[in-house]
């Protein structure tokens, strides 16, 4: 797979190759199957998705990555709300894996989250893989889950320096995440068929992170 890759805003005619991109990408890594491509269509319908940083990776006319991001927000133990930018999905298809197009998909996220003054981005993803992509744990901040635990998959990166200091608390996800495995099936069932595996390495290191949550 060779070419120029190309990266520019996402638009409503990309949203199919958009969505088979993520889907793709996503394919038995955290679970048999994939629900990412799903929770995109859904995030493009809430009131929390930001569109102007919706970015594809393109090669000629083939979609071979994207991200995609919502509003979230810092409920600091101060009392004060800080709206953030959640990143995610983020995927690029498995044979242009490797290549920095990932990186390069963050970064622009990132310059273009900047400029129009967010603080931060944040999502949730292997420290391994963003450790390296300006991304450090969100306990750095004393940032913890919903739930009040530190998760070490719980990842941010700062847009200006300073910008999470003093911002210690829980951060909250968009409430449109949260998905319906019954309704990923139905919307699966119009892509092409894939066999679903159980036990892929990037499942069992997924499920040893989420051993990493804990109370404060």
């Amino acid at each position: 797979m060779n070419g120029k890759i190309t990266l520019r805003t996402e638009l409503s005619s990309d949203y199919r190759a958009t969505e088979n991109t993520v889907r793709e990408a996503f394919w038995n890594v955290y679970a048999p199957g994939a629900a990412e491509h799903y929770l995109l269509h859904c995030l493009r319908k809430s009131p929390d998705y930001m569109p102007r940083l919706a970015t594809v990776a393109v090669c000629g006319d083939t979609v071979v990555g994207a991200i995609a991001c919502a509003a979230g927000s810092i409920r600091t133990d101060a009392g004060r709300t800080l709206g953030v930018v959640t990143v995610g999905p983020l995927g690029v298809l498995p044979d242009w894996q490797r290549r920095g197009i990932g990186r390069m998909l963050l970064d622009r996220t990132a310059a273009l989250a900047a400029m129009q003054g967010h603080p931060a981005l944040v999502l949730c993803g292997d420290p391994a893989y963003y450790s390296h992509r300006g991304f450090v744990s969100a306990e750095t901040y004393g940032i913890r889950t919903a739930d009040d635990m530190f998760f070490d998959a719980l990842q941010l990166r700062e847009l200006s320096p300073g910008a999470l200091k003093g911002c210690a608390g829980t951060y909250h996800e968009s409430p449109d995440y949260a998905i319906n495995e019954a309704d990923v099936a139905a919307f699966d069932a119009a892509f092409t068929p894939k066999l679903k595996v159980e036990g892929t390495p990037t499942q069992l290191r997924f499920r040893q992170m989420l051993t990493t949550m804990r109370p404060r």
